[in-house]
C-alpha cells in the first residue's frame, strides 16, 4: 500500500514521511519511502543516514506509473509530495496509486484556509476521478495536525473540530512543535520509539488503515 503526505504549501510533510517511515519499520512494518518533491530533502536525508530502508527519488508526473513496480510486496510505501500549489501534476500523479492520504496540516486558521482556497477536497476528488479502474476503492482521507504549540489545547481542538465538522477525518494525534521534530535532517538519528508518530502508527491501526 501507498501513504502519501500532501498539503498546499510546505508544513512539514518530510518529517512527517521521514518519521513515519522510522516508527512503521520499529513497530515491525516492511517500509519504503519515495521522494516525490522536487527539493529532494527526504532523499538527502536518507543518504546521509544509516539507511534502515530504502528510499527511491521519484518526483514524476508517471509516478503513478513507475512506482508500483517499485514497491516490493508486503511494503508500505511512504511518499512525500510536494507541495501542491506548485507540484500539482507530480500531486495528481501520486494520489492515483495512494491508499492512505495525510493531508499535513498546521494547527493554524491560516493554514486551514490555505486547504480551503486550494481547495483540498476538489483537488482529492478530481485525482481520485483520474484513476484508471473506475471501481477502485477511493484512498482513505486524513487530516494531521502538526506544528501545535506546546502546553496549547484548546485552539488546536477547535481547528480539529472544525475540520471534522467540514467533513474531514482528522487524527486525534497531534504533532507538537518541539526541537525533536524541528531539528530534523541530514545526518540526524531517529529513534521513533515513544515519539508521536509512535502513538500515530498506534492510531492507525486502532482505526483499521494499517495492518500488518
Amino acid at each position: 500500500m501507498f501513504i502519501a503526505a500532501v498539503s498546499p504549501r510546505s508544513t512539514g510533510k518530510t518529517t512527517v514521511i521521514w518519521w513515519l517511515l522510522h516508527a512503521l519499520r520499529a513497530r515491525g512494518y516492511d517500509v519504503k519511502g519515495f521522494d516525490a518533491d522536487e527539493s529532494k530533502q527526504l532523499f538527502r536525508w536518507w543518504q546521509a543516514s544509516d539507511q534502515q530502508f530504502d528510499v527511491m527519488r521519484l518526483a514524476d508526473t508517471r509516478f503513478h506509473e513507475e512506482a508500483p513496480g517499485e514497491l516490493p510486496e508486503g511494503h508500505i510505501g511512504a511518499v512525500d509530495c510536494g507541495h501542491l500549489e506548485n507540484h500539482a501534476g507530480i500531486g495528481y500523479s501520486v494520489l492515483r496509486v495512494a491508499d492512505l492520504v495525510i493531508v499535513v496540516c498546521a494547527a493554524t486558521n491560516g493554514d486551514v484556509e490555505r486547504m480551503e482556497e486550494l481547495p483540498m477536497d476538489g483537488f482529492l476528488d478530481l485525482a481520485w476521478a483520474k484513476k484508471k479502474d473506475p471501481d477502485a476503492p477511493r484512498p482513505k482521507e486524513w487530516v494531521l495536525l502538526v506544528r501545535v504549540q506546546p502546553g496549547t489545547r484548546t485552539a488546536p481542538e477547535g481547528i480539529r473540530k472544525t475540520l471534522v465538522d467540514t467533513g474531514w477525518n482528522v487524527f486525534t494525534t497531534m504533532v507538537p512543535a518541539v526541537q525533536r521534530y524541528a531539528s530534523t535532517g541530514e545526518g540526524q538519528p531517529i529513534d521513533a520509539a515513544g515519539s508521536h508518530f509512535d502513538e500515530l502508527v498506534t492510531e492507525m491501526e486502532q482505526r483499521g488503515l494499517i495492518s500488518k
